[in-house]
């Protein structure tokens, strides 16, 4: 049950933190007033996720804040104090699921076949897709490298990461890399110096977090059936 508990909670965490969190919201984070609007929908989003409301969300919410703040106000903005956010983020989810694994059953949803895999998989996927897509381009524009080609394909690959690897379809993930390794070998010969070093660094980077947000979530997989 804490595997489906922390499939529901993730999927909350990443709505909040990707979705439904507008550039006002991240623009104002030191306005207190923003700071606010996003922890409410911290708590909104894990209520919707499981259709239902218990203590343990406001536990999670106020150490999603106290994790906003540290990261605001404690640590310079940049590639390492985001992961570092993002990592103490997921642990506390999988922290509260830990303690708290009967979240999930006690939902309205938990009688719906397979929705905590389907949870797992979606939350995996706008993970990948939308967080890795700050991750490239901080270290593409630190080698003065950085422009927005590139970024719906990225989105796709680390997409196509996660759906395969989290689904049970590891095989599968042999056919991504080799889709992305025909796609650089024909994009390659018809670009300059500059533009080949972007393809390079930026796809490594691409995958490198596709694969790292995939793998550690295929390996929850089995604690779910």
């Amino acid at each position: 049950m804490a595997a489906y508990t922390f499939a529901a909670l993730f999927l909350a965490h990443v709505l909040a933190d990707y979705v439904l969190q507008t550039t006002w919201m991240v623009v104002n984070k030191r306005r207190a007033i923003a700071m606010a609007a996003h922890i409410g929908l911290v708590l909104g989003t894990m209520c919707l996720t499981t259709l239902t409301f218990n203590p343990w969300f406001l536990a999670l919410a106020v150490a999603h804040l106290w994790i906003d703040i540290v990261k605001t106000y404690a640590m310079p903005e940049g590639l390492f104090a985001y992961i570092f956010d993002q990592l103490l983020h997921v642990a506390s989810v999988a922290g509260i699921a830990l303690l708290a694994p009967g979240i999930w059953p006690a939902s309205p949803l938990a009688g719906v076949d397979n929705l905590p895999l389907y949870y797992m998989i979606a939350g995996g996927v706008l993970f990948a897709a939308r967080g890795g897509q700050y991750a490239v381009a901080t270290i593409l524009a630190r080698q003065g490298l950085g422009d927005s080609r590139g970024v719906l394909l990225g989105w796709f690959e680390r997409a196509a990461l996660c759906v395969v690897l989290i689904g049970g379809w590891p095989v599968f993930a042999g056919a991504v890399l080799a889709a992305k390794a025909l796609y650089m070998g024909a994009k390659m010969p018809g670009r300059d110096t500059t533009s080949r070093n972007r393809l390079i660094l930026g796809s490594g980077i691409s995958l490198a977090w596709g694969l790292a947000v995939a793998i550690p979530l295929a390996l929850v997989m089995p604690m779910m059936h």
